[in-house]
C-alpha cells in the first residue's frame, strides 16, 4: 500500500490521497487539476497579473481553487494557496519542505494544512494552505520579526532567536504556551538541518479577538542537503551560529522563562522517538539518496544533543 501525499501515513485503499487530507485542504474530496507546469509560470504571471516572489531560488505562486471546474488557478486577489514548484538548481525541494512539515506536525507544532500535487507536465509542486487569509480568501494581519523588530529585510540574519523570544512575549498573549511552542520550533529546525530561519521566517497571527499569536509553521525545509556548509542556525544563539550543543539550548529555555524540566521534556520527546522519525522519512517521496541525508543529519543531531 502506498503513503499519502499530503501526510506520508499509510493509505488504507488505493489511490495517492487520504480523503481526509483533501478535506483539510481543499474542503473537497477530490484531487483539483493543475493545468500549468514550471514552464507555463512566466507567461502565467503576465496573463493573469498574478504576483509571485523569489527567495532565492525558490518561487511561490498565489493561487486559489476553483472547484466549478475542479482547477487550481494563479490569482493575485483572494488567493488561499502557495505553490511551490521544484527549483532546477534545488531537486526535490517540495517533497522536502513537505516531509519537514510533515515532521513538524508529528511532533505537534502548529501547523497549515499541505501536500504534494502533480503538475501539468507531472512534476509534483508543494501547496500550502495560507493561514494569513480567512474563509472568503480576506486578510488576516500577519507581521514578520523583521517587521517586528524593525529590521531591514536586507538585514534578516542579522538578529538572535533570544531578541524573537523576546519580541514574542511581549506581544502574544498565551505567553508560556507560545514560548514554548518557539523553543521547540528552533529546536527542530536545529534537527532537520533548517538554516534558514531568518527573522521573516517567524511571525505573529493577528486574531479575530484582536490579540497576538505565533503564526503556524511555514518555509521548514532541510537548507542544509542543499548547503552543506550554511550555518546551523539563521540567527545566533547564546551568541553562535555554529557548534551548537544541548548547553545553548538550556541557555535559551532559561532567557525565555521555560521551565526546565518543560524544555527537558521537550528535549528527550525527540530523543526517545528517533525510530519514528527515521522511519518517517523513509516514508516520504524523497529519493533514497536525499532520504539518507536526512537521517544521517538528524542522527547526527540528536547524538550531539546528548552532551
Amino acid at each position: 500500500m502506498e503513503n499519502c501525499l499530503c501526510c506520508h501515513i499509510e493509505l488504507e485503499t488505493p489511490g495517492k490521497y487520504h480523503t481526509r487530507c483533501l478535506r483539510q485542504l481543499f474542503d473537497a474530496d477530490w484531487v483539483p487539476e493543475i493545468p500549468f507546469s514550471v514552464a507555463d509560470l512566466p507567461a502565467k504571471i503576465i496573463e493573469t497579473g498574478a504576483r509571485m516572489s523569489i527567495s532565492g531560488v525558490q518561487m511561490k505562486l498565489s493561487v486559489k481553487l476553483d472547484k466549478q471546474i475542479r482547477q487550481v488557478q494563479s490569482s493575485d486577489v483572494g488567493g488561499t494557496y502557495l505553490l511551490k514548484p521544484e527549483p532546477q538548481s534545488f531537486p526535490e525541494l517540495p517533497q522536502n519542505e513537505n516531509l519537514c512539515m510533515n515532521l513538524a506536525r508529528m511532533s505537534g507544532l502548529k501547523m497549515p494544512a499541505h501536500g504534494l500535487f502533480p503538475m501539468k507536465d507531472g512534476n509534483l509542486c508543494y501547496i500550502v494552505k495560507r493561514f494569513d487569509r480567512g474563509a472568503r480568501g480576506e486578510k488576516i494581519h500577519k507581521e514578520n520579526m523583521a517587521q517586528i523588530l524593525a529590521v531591514p529585510s536586507e538585514e534578516k540574519y542579522s538578529s538572535s532567536l533570544e531578541k524573537v523570544g523576546k519580541a514574542i512575549e511581549r506581544h502574544v498573549k498565551n505567553t508560556g504556551l507560545d514560548l514554548l511552542e518557539f523553543f521547540e520550533r528552533v529546536l527542530f529546525c536545529y534537527l532537520i538541518g533548517n538554516g534558514d530561519m531568518h527573522l521573516k521566517n517567524w511571525s505573529l497571527l493577528n486574531e479575530s479577538d484582536g490579540t497576538w499569536s505565533l503564526s503556524p509553521c511555514y518555509d521548514m525545509v532541510c537548507s542544509k542537503m542543499y548547503i552543506p556548509e550554511e550555518d546551523e542556525t539563521a540567527l545566533t544563539l547564546n551568541g553562535k551560529k555554529n557548534k551548537l550543543t544541548l548547553r545553548d539550548f538550556v541557555v535559551l529555555a532559561n532567557h525565555l522563562k521555560i521551565a526546565p524540566k518543560a524544555a527537558e521534556r521537550t528535549c528527550q520527546k525527540y530523543l526517545s522517538r528517533e525510530d519514528e522519525i527515521i522511519d518517517f522519512v523513509d516514508k516520504s517521496e524523497l529519493s533514497a539518496g536525499r532520504k539518507q541525508q536526512m537521517k544521517s543529519l538528524i542522527t547526527e543531531r540528536l547524538r550531539l544533543l546528548q552532551k
